[in-house]
C-alpha cells in the first residue's frame, strides 16, 4: 500500500537542500510512495538560538530534537548531517543509521572577501570558526592568524566575512556547494593541512528499527563503501569518547584493491600537541579498523589531550 513518508529536518537552507535529494532518491526507488519534508525547530537552531551553542548540548541538540520526532512518531525517519550525529554515545534505544547517501567532497575550504586569500592574510587577521577542530589545525598551521569564535548558518558566517566582522571563515566545501556558494570559497585546504571532522561530508539517514518497511527502501539508496568508512570512522570516534568539543579528525576511504584506509589524528586545543595515527584492513572490517587506529592514539596519549578539551 502506498504510504507517506515523513522526513524530520531543520529548515535551513541546508537542510532542506540535503532533504531533498533524500526525497528524490526515495522517489526514484518507489514512485508509488509519497515523501515529505517534516520541518522541526529546536532550541539549537543557528535561527534562533544567540548564546553558547555548547551550552545547550552542542550540534547534539539539533539531532536530539529531530530523534524526539522519530520517536513521538511525528516523522518516520530523520536527516542528519552525519558529523552533527554525536559519536561518543549509542543512539537512542530504537533508532538505527540505516542509509547514508555517497560521501561528498570533505574539504575544509576558507571564504574570504573578493580578491582576498586565506594565505596572503596579513598576520594579525581575524579567522572565524566554531570548530576546535579547525581552530586547532588553523593554529598548527597559521600562527600568524587570530582565530575567533563564529556561529551561525553558513549564509550568516559568509555575511560576516563581507561585513568585516572577520577576515575569513572556515567552513565544510561540501556544505557551500549544496547552497549554492561554492563561487565564494578563495581556498580550499586538502586533508593533510586539514584533516576533516569524523562524518564530513556525509548525509545519513535515521529510522526507527520497527518500521522494515522504510528500512527495505532505505536500504536501496544507501551506499555501501560510504557506510563502510564512516563505520569505521565512528568506532573510532566511540573508542575515543570523542565529541564535537574536542580536536578529534580523521577520515577512512576505500582503496584501489578495496581495502580501508583510517587516518586520523587528535590534537590540543591550542594545536601545540599533535597525536596522528593510520591503518589499514579489509573492507569487511571497518569496525576493527576504527578500534585498532583508535588504540594506538590512546597508546600515544589521547587521552591526556582529551580531558584538557
Amino acid at each position: 500500500m502506498p504510504r507517506t513518508f515523513r522526513i524530520a529536518t531543520r529548515k535551513s537552507k541546508m537542510a532542506m537542500a540535503q532533504t531533498n535529494r533524500i526525497i528524490g532518491l526515495l522517489k526514484a526507488v518507489a514512485p508509488e510512495h509519497d515523501v515529505v519534508a517534516h520541518e522541526v525547530v529546536s532550541d539549537g537552531c543557528y535561527e534562533r538560538f544567540k548564546g553558547d551553542l555548547q551550552t545547550i548540548g552542542g550540534k547534539g541538540a539539533f539531532v536530539k530534537a529531530l530523534e524526539q520526532a522519530l520517536l513521538a512518531g511525528d516523522a518516520d525517519m530523520a536527516m542528519h548531517s552525519l558529523k552533527d550525529v554525536p559519536g561518543d554515545v549509542p543512539l537512542p534505544d530504537g533508532l538505527c543509521l540505516p542509509c547514508v547517501l555517497a560521501r561528498d567532497d570533505l574539504r575544509d575550504a576558507a571564504v574570504c572577501r573578493e580578491g582576498e586569500s586565506l594565505v596572503a592574510l596579513k598576520p594579525g587577521a581575524k579567522i572565524g570558526t566554531s570548530s576546535v577542530r579547525r581552530a586547532a589545525q588553523l593554529k598548527m598551521n597559521f600562527p600568524h592568524l587570530e582565530i575567533v569564535p563564529l556561529r551561525g548558518n553558513a549564509d550568516t558566517r559568509v555575511g560576516k566575512v563581507d561585513n568585516g566582522e572577520v577576515d575569513a571563515a572556515i567552513l565544510a566545501l561540501a556544505g557551500l556547494r549544496r547552497i549554492g556558494l561554492e563561487h565564494r570559497v578563495c581556498d580550499v585546504f586538502e586533508p593533510d593541512v586539514m584533516l576533516p571532522a569524523i562524518g564530513q561530508g556525509v548525509v545519513c539517514v535515521e529510522a526507527r528499527q520497527d518500521d522494515p518497511e522504510l528500512l527495505a527502501l532505505l536500504a536501496k539508496i544507501n551506499h555501501a563503501e560510504t557506510m563502510a568508512c564512516i563505520t569505521a570512522e565512528r568506532a573510532m570516534l566511540m573508542t575515543l569518547q570523542g565529541n564535537c568539543h574536542t580536536p578529534i579528525a580523521g577520515y577512512c576511504e576505500v582503496t584501489a584493491n578495496r581495502n580501508l584506509r583510517l587516518i586520523a589524528m587528535v590534537a590540543s586545543l591550542d594545536g601545540t600537541h599533535v597525536l596522528r595515527a593510520r591503518d589499514k584492513y579489509p573492507f569487511e572490517d571497518a569496525q576493527a579498523l576504527g578500534e585498532a587506529v583508535a588504540a594506538d592514539l590512546l597508546a600515544q596519549g589521547a587521552a591526556r589531550l582529551l580531558g584538557n578539551a
